[in-house]
């Protein structure tokens, strides 16, 4: 809540706790989000007052009487390369259907050609952010033996040349042209996300408050399964059923895996540190730590090959590492005010 007001100030639908002092206005809320976002590598780019959508550079300069509640929209870095790729894929299949069924029926209005202009247009600024929060320069990326740069040239190209079609010959030979056009742009977006870049945004990028939340409730609700599928692992390894005590382990380490990457972001998005977290005289920060080291020893005996120090280790130390961790999950979530 604002200080002298009722507005409820919302992250992607979650409320948060935000100690806000001296914001008289919408646009000092917006500010003090910004700032928010910033600091945690997140990207607000829109919020609703109320029910009406706004971006952020768009905000009306409106007093905070009469508004109940402020519903600011964030993603992470890799969150908007990720949709703008997929929105991106798919336009530029409408776009070569388009370009098909006009070729085919020899027909084309001039409002279509508007369209497809401005569709173009706006491709172009998505593929230009889109190498921008990868990091990619137009000389940095290569698609058959070509810099991306060409192909911009190419789009650019196809554009301006729509304004020249002024009559239906010459519009159909330059929609022939470039009838595979949107396809070649369409598989350099799928190869972006591919990319070394893309794999290191993923990794980098810190999620929204809200995906951090479910992450973290999917780990506790699935935590039961995982504990039994461990204990199944180490059953199925002193058995001689190798294979199935692998895919067991392979599933757990998914599971550790996404479950330490998101207390990683807990501290800087909630400023929560998880030696706060604390279950019968231990802390969250040191069952992570046992968890961690554990899995290097799971990695040094399987590199070895030595199947028998393995489901020791998933008996005898894993499994009583798990324990309580749903415990520590609870504690974790209740210092997380949503409320």
């Amino acid at each position: 809540m604002v200080k002298g007001c009722h507005v409820q100030v919302l992250i992607n639908d979650y409320p948060v706790n935000f100690e806000f002092e001296n914001e008289k206005n919408v646009s000092d809320i917006v500010h003090s989000i910004s700032d928010w976002s910033r600091e945690r590598d997140l990207i607000f780019y829109e919020l609703y007052l109320d029910e009406n959508l706004y971006s952020i550079d768009k905000v009306p300069d409106a007093g905070l009487d009469g508004v109940g509640v402020i519903n600011c929209i964030v993603q992470s870095k890799a969150d908007i390369v990720i949709s703008s790729i997929d929105e991106a894929a798919r336009y530029c299949d409408r776009a070569s259907l388009f370009i098909k069924q006009v070729i085919e029926s020899g027909t084309c209005t001039g409002n279509d050609i508007e369209d497809l202009t401005s569709g173009t247009s706006w491709l172009l600024e998505v593929l230009d952010r889109i190498m921008g929060l990868l990091g990619h320069a137009e000389h940095g990326f290569r698609h058959k033996d070509r810099d991306i740069s060409h192909y911009i040239d190419m789009i650019e190209a196809f554009r301006d040349s729509l304004s020249k079609g002024d009559d239906v010959g010459r519009l159909m030979s330059i929609l022939t042209d470039h009838g595979d056009l949107f396809l070649e742009i369409k598989h350099i977006f799928k190869m972006f996300l591919l990319s070394d870049a893309m794999r290191s945004l993923i990794v980098q990028s810190i999620d929204s408050p809200d995906v951090l939340i479910t992450s973290l409730v999917r780990t506790r609700d699935e935590f039961p399964a995982q504990l039994s599928n461990i204990q199944a692992a180490a059953i199925a390894y002193q058995t001689g059923r190798d294979f199935e005590g692998s895919e067991g382990l392979k599933r757990f380490v998914d599971f550790v895996y996404r479950y330490i990457r998101t207390c990683y972001q807990i501290v800087p998005v909630f400023r929560i540190e998880l030696s706060e977290v604390e279950a019968d005289g231990v802390t969250l920060e040191d069952k992570n730590s046992e968890l961690r080291h554990l899995l290097n020893e799971v990695i040094t005996v399987m590199e070895n090959n030595d199947i028998i120090s393995l489901s020791d280790i998933l008996e005898y130390e894993i499994s009583p590492a798990l324990g309580k961790l749903d415990t520590f999950l609870n504690l974790l979530l209740e210092k997380i005010s949503f409320k």
